[in-house]
């Protein structure tokens, strides 16, 4: 495999940006400066299409990142209207570009200056394709720290604001650094201060979860219901505290949701103060170092596919597309899911360890909601043994045999849409539990033919293996109300 390009962010904010990115997209998904070949000459290079690019099943997130001195001296009306314009306007300008160059030519993105490199992850189509629109500006904070007298200093979401009006000092209920619907005859564009962005990328920090919030805040804020919210950070408080009603997100309590459908809503500042003081905030916080395990064996996969450095698996050479298309399948589980899934995976890892267990299986189902899709994930253990044979030997058959345990995983649960395997090579060092080498497999149900049922028969007869209905089935228990709602069970 040929390594892939990415950037790194060309400043110190865009940095910043991508940081944010790599962890919640991770890097598989998520590429700073990317290009088109608008402008590519034989001796230049192309135009920069978006300062990051994320894309994720049918989401594709758009980064536009200014970063603009504020002019100190100057009234305060026109610092904030020279500072919007070269902020906020151009990055609508950029954002607007870069949705319709995806439109008409989305087999021309490039991860590089030079054009060398396409996009290496699939882009959906047009009919298909959710597009989110992200603002990122900076250079204000300390004019707003001072001029609200708010230690943060974020900026205050108007969202009867539109267009133009953000810079009328003509209008008699004009103030600076309000912001609205910046693009009101076009796709919904999020503006975040740094403030913001960090809220915002910290708390929700895996693609699902994120995603699911610029959708519903998008719905929210043009829905005519909120006529003012104190700061980004607060309106993610009212998002984390309401959670989901029946998989949909709401930014206002379930009891209220009738009293308040003609109200004007205000969303006033100590919301996320409320958040951050509860029992709930602590305990997603334990939680969420809980699944740590899950994104770190992403990364470690996908590590390997950065550096071209993946082997073949079941004679299937290896490739950008074929990991991709496994690895987005666990990457698309939100935080919550995460954690029990990490759970029992790193279960199943002390038991075959400290248990000297030549062979562990562990299995795990998820059911995501809207759209419902059941998942099945099967983790087997399996140390290699160093007296039987080279280890490429060894890999061949550990793949086999968690091949076998897939297929007899569909037979089992025929109501899966998805079945993942993934397979560790454990051992010991220092106290602490390190892999050697890793396998993913992402199954879809397969067409039995008596012939593949026989195989399966046979295969399974080969690897010594128990039925999978005969292992114990417990249930992992969630101490704290999921405000990602998802149902799951580990046998």
């Amino acid at each position: 495999m040929t390594p892939i390009i990415r950037g790194e962010g060309l400043t110190p904010s865009e940095q910043r940006l991508a940081r944010f990115a790599d962890r919640a997209f991770l890097r598989l998904w998520s590429y700073p400066n990317t290009f088109n070949d608008r402008t590519k000459t034989a001796c230049g290079g192309g135009q920069e299409l978006a300062d990051l690019l994320a894309v994720f099943e049918n989401h594709v997130v758009l980064f536009s990142d200014k970063a603009i001195r504020w002019q100190e001296g100057k009234a305060i009306e026109l610092a904030w209207s020279r500072w919007y314009r070269r902020a906020v306007n151009d990055a609508v300008v950029q954002l607007n570009g870069a949705e319709r160059w995806l439109d008409l030519h989305p087999d021309r993105v490039f991860t590089d200056k030079h054009c060398t490199q396409p996009l290496p992850v699939p882009l959906p189509g047009k009919a298909d394709r959710i597009t989110h629109l992200v603002a990122v500006v900076s250079g204000a904070e300390a004019a707003c720290r001072r001029y609200f007298s708010d230690p943060r200093g974020s900026l205050i979401i108007v969202p009867g604001l539109k267009g133009d009006a953000h810079v009328d000092i003509t209008r008699s209920d004009f103030r600076p650094f309000l912001v609205g619907d910046v693009n009101p005859g076009g796709t919904f564009i999020h503006v975040f201060d740094p403030v913001g962005l960090e809220f915002v990328m910290s708390e929700l920090d895996t693609v699902a979860d994120l995603t699911a919030y610029l959708t519903a805040r998008t719905k929210f804020l043009r829905s005519g219901k909120i006529n003012l919210a104190a700061g980004e950070e607060h309106l993610l408080a009212a998002y984390m505290m309401n959670g989901f009603k029946d998989g949909k997100p709401g930014f206002i309590p379930e009891k209220l949701r009738k009293r308040t459908r003609r109200a004007q809503l205000v969303i006033p500042e100590g919301e996320y103060e409320t958040y951050v003081s509860s029992q709930l905030y602590a305990e997603i916080a334990g939680l969420k170092k809980q699944s740590m395990l899950w994104d770190e064996v992403i990364e470690l996969v996908t590590q390997h596919v950065l550096d071209g450095t993946s082997i073949s698996i079941l004679n299937y050479e290896p490739s950008v597309a074929l990991s991709e298309e496994a690895l987005r399948v666990i990457a698309a589980e939100p935080r919550m899911n995460r954690v029990s899934l990490a759970h029992a995976l790193w279960g199943a890892m002390t038991r075959c360890v400290t248990e000297g267990m030549a062979r562990f299986v562990r299995r795990t189902s998820v059911t995501r909601r809207f759209p419902m899709h059941h998942v099945g994930y099967l983790f087997l253990i399996l140390p290699q043994d160093k007296g039987a044979g080279s280890y490429e030997e060894y890999r061949v058959y550990r793949s086999r045999m968690l091949l076998t345990y897939c297929l007899s995983l569909f037979r089992e649960q025929p109501k899966l849409d998805t079945v993942v395997g993934m397979a560790f090579d454990v051992y010991l060092k220092d106290g602490e539990i390190r892999t050697r080498s890793e396998d993913v497999l992402a199954l879809e149900p397969p067409d039995w033919t008596p012939e593949e049922i026989a195989n399966l028969q046979a295969n399974r007869a080969l690897f010594e293996m128990v039925d999978l209905r005969e292992l114990k089935t417990t249930t992992i228990s969630r101490r704290i109300r999921n405000p990602f709602r998802a149902s799951m069970r580990s046998p």
